[in-house]
């Protein structure tokens, strides 16, 4: 993995460490990796809530899909499968729902907790072939970081 993509996840963990809820690691997390690139259309998350995914903080123009079903989407396929997808072009992939008419490619990341998808990292990009598998390692590393804070913050809510 390359010096920047180390740098990523390094900024994340530092940014999401002193954060004190769910909404603020999310915030902070989502930001820094929104400015990794100019390449990235939109960069969000969308957590668990009810057997369904809701969007939670993101950057780029607003999403019409603020609740997902499992099975739905490549984001809904995502937390289904519980695995990272890439999706080089998006047009050709008939579980795409589409955010952008701009938009090409995708990938998404579950935030798992074991076998427990808490929600996922994802992000568009209005060039095909956008995401590569070095990201989406960098993205995965980046998703256990913020699951291992999460269950932390869980952990500190349950002894209050």
């Amino acid at each position: 993995m390359d010096g920047e993509r180390r740098q990523l996840i390094d900024n994340v963990r530092i940014a999401i460490a002193s954060q004190k809820s769910e909404p603020e690691v999310l915030k902070a997390a989502v930001e820094l990796i929104d400015d990794f690139s100019d390449g990235f259309s939109w960069t969000g998350f969308y957590m668990m809530k009810n057997g369904a995914l809701e969007v939670g903080p993101y950057v780029g123009p607003e999403t019409p899909h603020t609740r997902i079903d499992l099975n739905s989407g490549i984001c809904g396929a995502a937390a289904s499968q519980k695995k990272s997808i890439i999706v080089d072009d998006v047009t050709g992939d008939p579980r795409f729902l589409a955010c952008s008419p701009h938009t090409k490619s995708e990938i998404v990341v579950p935030l798992l907790d074991g076998d427990v998808v808490l929600g996922e990292i994802d992000i568009d990009s209005n060039q095909r072939g956008f995401f590569n598998n070095a990201d989406k390692k960098m993205f995965e590393k980046i998703a256990t970081t913020i699951v291992t804070r999460l269950k932390d913050l869980r952990k500190q809510s349950v002894k209050k």
